[in-house]
């Protein structure tokens, strides 16, 4: 699978990704990257020129997301840990917008992920990490989550490669500029 990322910038980046990283390692989890997915995209060439032309001329990043929640929920192995995002007119533009270039499915609420419950080794789906747990470790996340909104900017296409949940294999296969 293919999707567009945005990225949070420098201290929230940095902060983000060493909440990440200590939540995987205290939980036997994947780590990754800090990012708000805003859509699917096929691989193909011509979308993702389309994709990298409105992105350069929208003139809407960087965005400005209010923090709305932490949540901790059995949902998917991708959203189990997260912060919730306000869906705020520019960003819903922003995601519909690349949603109808890339002909992307319905999307789904915008969110920043903190946690996934995969297997740091096997990459399988862990189930002792119920809702019990995830809600627990969300309410320590929102205690240490001092801001209150997030910067997102830095657009990349992100490739999961041959398999989604391998997020070992994941990268970053473009960079989009916002310079026009």
């Amino acid at each position: 699978m293919t999707s567009i990322w945005l990225q949070p910038e420098g201290r929230q980046e940095r902060e983000l990704q060493e909440l990440i990283e200590r939540l995987a390692a205290q939980q036997h989890t994947v780590a990754f990257r800090p990012h708000l997915t805003v859509c699917s995209v096929p691989d193909d060439a011509v979308v993702l020129d389309a994709i990298a032309t409105y992105v350069r001329k929208c003139g809407l990043l960087p965005l400005k997301v209010a923090k709305t929640a932490v949540t901790g929920a059995v949902i998917t192995p991708f959203r189990a840990v997260f912060i919730e995002v306000e869906n705020s007119p520019a960003l819903r533009e922003f995601r519909e917008r690349l949603r109808d270039i890339a002909g992307a499915p319905e999307l789904i609420p915008p969110h920043i992920s903190l946690l996934y419950t995969l297997d740091r080794v096997s990459q399988a789906h862990r189930p002792d990490l119920n809702g019990k747990v995830l809600a627990a470790i969300a309410a320590r996340c929102a205690e240490a989550i001092e801001d209150t909104e997030f910067i997102l900017s830095r657009p990349v296409v992100n490739s999961t490669g041959a398999t989604e949940t391998d997020v070992r294999n994941w990268t970053v296969v473009r960079e989009l500029s916002t310079q026009q």
